[in-house]
């Protein structure tokens, strides 16, 4: 007894409209004979891939070594496209040079979905989460346009300077965490190592000691004795803060208590405003709709911002300037706004929106550098009053002990 099976067939209808289909026959020449009873015709027919199969394939594929680098690949593409090669040569060379099988048939299922008559940003798309929305809206647009070579140097442009902007936030806060972790380190071990061993030992001198010390020795007593309980709380306690950082860079800060630290909050949200503003600027550059580039940079925004630009978008759709627009959802500051009215005035959205671009990346630097050089101080600070109280504290009874002596 046969059993149909599901096939996945690209077919072109009488209205010249390629499309996917699934058809369940018993083999593939049946699929296609069923396929084209309708007047369609079949341009490729293959055994639709299982749920679980398209699962292990992509967990496959992020275990054999990283993502493909978007910007690379963008920057790649448009230079072989200039050079003459079409749309699927440029893909096969690419996939060529990839050492990674993972990502050579990354790149391959994307030529196969162009040589079944699908469209770049279809074959794109076609593998959901594979590629960023933004590439596959920057292809569809220039798809209209007929400048895929320049659109694709545009997004590689972009993805590099926002990467840029990122490394140089990165890279200020690197030492201050360094500092802060070494600190910690020493704290805990000072209350952790050193304060059990010293509480034992003024303890055999039986002596009176001010409440301060006393307050410590009895920490000190409380780990002596039950060390297993409290470096369990202490594992835990780091592992919680480590899931916390772990989720907080995966979001790309976007967590609520992240945006809500003193500092670090509205420098994240300017960072953001700054990604905002570019990426609107390169979609419509591209050729889409403002409302619609702005609906499409959303996801950039954090959880408090993206209520606004939606917001936003839905006053332009009543007929609102994006000026009053984004000024009325708090998300232009006078200076975003006036440029906006300049832009509504000369036509120029696409190179405004990268002027306020600019201009919030270079008042975030100047935020960045004034932050860390206000932070590290504080934290030097605070982590040397905490490091000599523990030891003032500990010297005391010594102290003490040396005077009853004498």
């Amino acid at each position: 007894m046969n059993t149909a099976t599901a096939f996945e067939l690209v077919v072109r209808t009488p209205a010249g409209v390629v499309q996917t289909v699934l058809v369940s026959a018993a083999d593939a020449a049946a699929a296609r004979l069923r396929a084209s009873q309708g007047g369609a015709s079949v341009l490729a027919c293959s055994p639709r891939r299982r749920a679980g199969a398209m699962r292990a394939a992509r967990a496959s594929a992020r275990s054999g070594g990283r993502q493909l680098d978007i910007a690379s690949l963008s920057y790649e593409l448009s230079s072989l496209m200039n050079a003459g090669l079409s749309v699927v040569e440029s893909l096969r060379t690419l996939a060529a040079k990839e050492r990674s099988n993972a990502r050579r048939e990354m790149l391959l299922d994307v030529v196969k979905g162009v040589n079944e008559g699908m469209p770049l940003s279809r074959a794109l798309e076609r593998e959901p989460g594979r590629y960023p929305p933004l590439l596959i809206a920057t292809v569809t647009a220039s798809e209209q346009t007929g400048d895929l070579p320049v659109a694709l140097r545009r997004y590689s442009e972009h993805q590099q300077s926002v990467k840029a902007l990122r490394d140089k936030v990165v890279g200020a806060a690197i030492y201050p965490m360094l500092l802060l972790c070494v600190g910690l380190l020493v704290i805990l071990f000072l209350l952790g190592v050193v304060v059990p061993k010293f509480a034992v030992l003024i303890e055999s001198t039986r002596r009176e000691l001010p409440w301060s010390s006393q307050l410590m020795m009895s920490w000190g007593r409380l780990v002596a004795d039950h060390v297993v309980a409290v470096g369990a709380c202490a594992f835990a306690a780091f592992a919680l803060i480590g899931a916390g950082a772990r989720h907080a860079i995966r979001s790309g800060g976007r967590a609520r208590w992240v945006e809500a630290i003193p500092f670090v909050g509205p420098t994240i949200r300017q960072f953001r405003h700054a990604q905002l503003y570019r990426t609107t600027g390169m979609l419509v550059g591209g050729g889409i709709a403002a409302p619609r580039a702005l609906e499409l940079a959303a996801s950039l925004l954090g959880h408090a911002d993206q209520p606004r630009l939606r917001r936003a978008v839905a006053l332009i759709h009543e007929g609102r300037s994006i000026s009053g627009a984004m000024h009325d959802a708090g998300l232009a500051d006078p200076v975003a706004s006036s440029m906006l009215l300049v832009a509504e005035r000369t036509g120029m959205l696409a190179e405004i929106l990268e002027r306020i671009a600019l201009f919030h990346e270079s008042a975030l630097q100047r935020s960045v550098e004034m932050t860390s050089r206000l932070f590290e101080p504080i934290l030097m600070i605070v982590i040397g009053l905490v490091i000599g109280v523990i030891v003032v504290l500990m010297y005391l009874p010594i102290f003490d002990l040396a005077s009853s002596l004498q």
